[in-house]
């Protein structure tokens, strides 16, 4: 179980391992990992014991459905061995096959966003989403000529990492403070400084079209929806959470004051949610759709993601 612990641990912690892709490629091999060390010969106690460390994995983040899923693929799949030794060799090849369709979905998705971005454009993005960050790298490729502008990203400041990395691909980028984004979006902000779209990534996508991603999203959507700026949400369809709602993490209120006085109550929300209806469009494996064509895309392409 060392394995599964360390990997518990290190994405509960945020240090290593961030971001829905991250994690859920962390928790797919840490399972095969521990999946290989189990020694029984029964496929009852097999199963119990991996599905047990894939609950306690599961469990360091709540609202990431894309890990869910690779999960549920890997046992929708093993179940079907009739033996231990065909277990272990089933759950080798469904790993491999999660993982390498997490990452044609990101590329496929990456161009998708690249097509979007036109020469001039003032773009605005929240946290850092790897597949977001490859689809801008796609754009200034193809010589597209286009500024970014993004947020810090409290209390963690993901918003660093996407800045520097931006700054890696000579793409200019100018950071504003999270506070501060609903005004730079909206047009009293100045005619230099007004964005010609938004383009986020998220962690979670709902069934009738919302999405659920970093804290501070909402009000960059509810700005976007106001002041009639396209609104993207470029994601993967695996992150597809058939419940109508998610649980939000709540995360320690050390990360928001590390020494804060004595009585006084933070509440750390990792996450917020983004009506259906202030977004223009999802850029997914299935292209750009409306919200609102969510669960027939994801019925076409993952069917056994539907119960």
């Amino acid at each position: 179980m060392d394995i599964i612990r360390k990997t518990k641990r290190e994405i509960a912690q945020l240090k290593r391992i961030q971001g829905a892709t991250q994690v859920a490629r962390a928790v797919v091999l840490a399972i095969k990992k521990y999946g290989e060390s189990i020694r029984t010969e029964k496929k009852s106690e097999f199963l119990k014991k991996l599905n047990s460390a894939s609950k306690d994995l599961l469990s360091a983040r709540p609202t990431e459905p894309l890990a869910q899923n690779a999960v549920k693929f890997i046992f929708y799949r093993i179940k079907k061995a009739k033996d231990v030794q065909e277990l272990k060799l089933e759950l080798k090849k469904s790993s491999s096959e999660i993982l390498e369709t997490i990452e044609k979905s990101k590329a496929t998705i990456a161009s998708q966003v690249a097509k979007i971005i036109k020469n001039e454009d003032k773009v605005f993005t929240h946290c850092h989403s790897s597949t977001v960050e490859e689809g801008f790298k796609i754009a200034k490729k193809q010589g597209k000529h286009f500024y970014v502008f993004n947020t810090e990203t409290r209390p963690l400041f993901q918003g660093h990492i996407t800045a520097k990395n931006l700054i890696k691909y000579n793409i200019p980028v100018t950071m504003v403070v999270d506070s501060s984004a609903a005004f730079l979006i909206s047009k009293h902000s100045g005619k230099e400084l007004m964005m010609n779209k938004v383009i986020i990534g998220c962690d979670a996508i709902l069934p009738d079209g919302s999405i659920i991603n970093k804290i501070g999203s909402f009000g960059i959507g509810l700005a976007s929806y106001y002041e009639k700026v396209p609104f993207y949400v470029a994601a993967t369809l695996l992150k597809f959470h058939h419940k109508s709602w998610i649980k939000i993490e709540r995360r320690s209120p050390k990360e928001v004051w590390k020494k804060a006085p004595k009585g006084l109550k933070i509440i750390n929300f990792a996450f917020d949610m983004v009506p259906a209806q202030y977004i223009k469009g999802i850029v997914c494996e299935a292209g750009i759709i409306s919200p609102s064509n969510i669960k027939r895309e994801v019925k076409k392409i993952y069917p056994w993601l539907i119960k």
